[in-house]
C-alpha cells in the first residue's frame, strides 16, 4: 500500500469553494478499484491549506491507473480554478 499526500493551497477569496470542492470530489477518488480511503483535512494555522490524504493498493494504481482514467478528470473538475498552481503530491510507504 502507499499513502498520497497532497497539498492544495486556496486561491485568495476560494478557501471555502475549494474545501467544498475537495469534498465533492473525493467521492471520484473513492469510486476507483485501488482506492482504499481517501481523506481531507483542512490546516488550522492556515485556513486556505488542504491536506488531502489517499491510500493506493499500489504507486502505479494511482500514478498510472487513476491519473490517466476518467475519475481523475471528475475529481479535478470539482476543484479546478480555486487552487494555486500544481498541488505539492508525495507518496509514502509504511516503514
Amino acid at each position: 500500500m502507499v499513502t498520497e499526500v497532497a497539498i492544495f493551497i486556496a486561491l485568495s477569496g476560494k478557501e471555502e469553494e475549494l474545501g467544498q470542492g475537495i469534498i465533492q470530489g473525493l467521492e471520484f477518488i473513492r469510486q476507483h478499484p485501488e482506492c482504499i480511503s481517501a481523506n481531507a483535512t483542512r490546516c488550522v494555522e492556515r485556513p486556505g491549506r488542504y491536506m488531502l490524504t489517499v491510500v493506493w493498493s499500489s504507486l502505479e494504481a494511482h500514478t498510472e491507473d487513476f491519473r490517466n482514467g476518467p475519475l481523475f478528470t471528475q475529481w479535478r473538475e470539482a476543484i479546478n480554478g480555486m487552487f494555486e498552481s500544481n498541488p505539492e503530491v508525495f507518496h509514502y510507504q509504511a516503514y
